[in-house]
């Protein structure tokens, strides 16, 4: 098999290791704007600050949860990355250390949940009820 994008991968060639590179790419981009609106949340849930970037951050969140949630734990960037080369997608679908990758959901998932608890903390403040 050749190593043609247009093949649909499986050949490993240099047109290949381009969409890789291509989906590290977005997939890595995706990655910090994810992190950045997870962040985003805990911070501004520890500052009381609401506003519409806030939102922005919320409903980028919340989709990218329904989106993993709803592929049973694992991006549909990945088995795209290992059609076109990557040895284990889990790893190897970003530009992140492995030790890094591999440990995304165990430290994202609670500064998600962090986040939304101090934002409802905040939110209980504003109406009145118990912090």
């Amino acid at each position: 098999m050749t190593g043609c994008a247009v093949g649909g991968g499986l050949g490993h060639g240099a047109a290949d290791r381009v969409v890789l590179t291509a989906i590290k790419a977005v997939h890595s981009a995706i990655f910090l704007a994810m992190l950045a609106s997870i962040l985003g949340l805990v911070a501004s849930g520890v500052t009381g600050r609401r506003g519409p970037l806030v939102r922005v951050a919320a409903l980028l969140v919340a989709g990218e949860s329904a989106v993993f949630a709803a592929n049973r734990g694992v991006c549909p960037l990945t088995p795209l990355a290992e059609r076109y080369g990557a040895t284990d997608g889990h790893v190897s679908d970003i530009f992140l250390p492995d030790a890094v990758a591999r440990t995304i959901p165990f430290w994202s998932i609670p500064l998600v949940v962090t986040g939304i608890a101090l934002h409802v903390r905040a939110w209980r403040s504003r109406q009145g009820g118990a912090a």
